[in-house]
């Protein structure tokens, strides 16, 4: 096998709607009411799928596994078609474009086209990036149910320089 040279076979980052972790994800099936592309987060309107323009969402549109044409320059356009059955990633780690650059472990929030950028302090955050990555290119984010609804503090959380996580062992006692 030979040695991947530079960027010659691929980017180093995901393309947008690729399952960014070997963690378990919760994808969903639904209608797309238009035109949607890979990675973007998605709202339920006339129980459609439609881009969404603001937090909450209801999840982040994953890539199919195939691609509709037939040469490779199909694959840069391709994307969801309004009436097919898509998924929606609602719990997991997705591949999704960016904005503005991004530091791991930014809280994420929407764009109103449905893309993603860091949270700024009051707004409403849909999850955390898991990677850093420059503005107009992608960076995984994790999408958890707890995350919703949630408002951003605007602060990088600082990295543990032990590398050790904590856990409670606190259990509140009912009667």
């Amino acid at each position: 096998m030979p040695l991947p040279i530079g960027q010659l076979y691929q980017k180093k980052e995901l393309g947008n709607g690729t399952i960014g972790s070997l963690k378990n994800y919760s994808v969903y099936t639904v209608t797309a009411g238009a035109d949607v592309n890979y990675g973007i987060a998605v709202a339920i309107q006339d129980e459609k799928a439609v881009v969404a323009t603001k937090a909450p969402i209801y999840g982040i549109t994953i890539k199919r596994d195939y691609a509709i044409g037939h040469s490779y320059d199909d694959i840069e356009n391709d994307h969801w078609l309004q009436g097919e059955k898509i998924g929606v990633l609602r719990q997991g780690s997705v591949s999704v474009p960016i904005t503005e650059d991004v530091d791991r472990l930014d809280q994420a929030t929407v764009n109103a086209d449905g893309t993603f950028r860091p949270a700024k302090s009051g707004e409403q955050v849909v999850g955390r990036f898991l990677t850093a990555g420059d503005a107009n290119s992608t960076a995984i984010v994790d999408v958890n149910l707890t995350d919703m609804g949630t408002v951003g503090d605007g602060v990088t959380p600082a990295p543990n320089p032990t590398g050790t996580t904590t856990t409670s062992t606190d259990k509140k006692e009912t009667k």
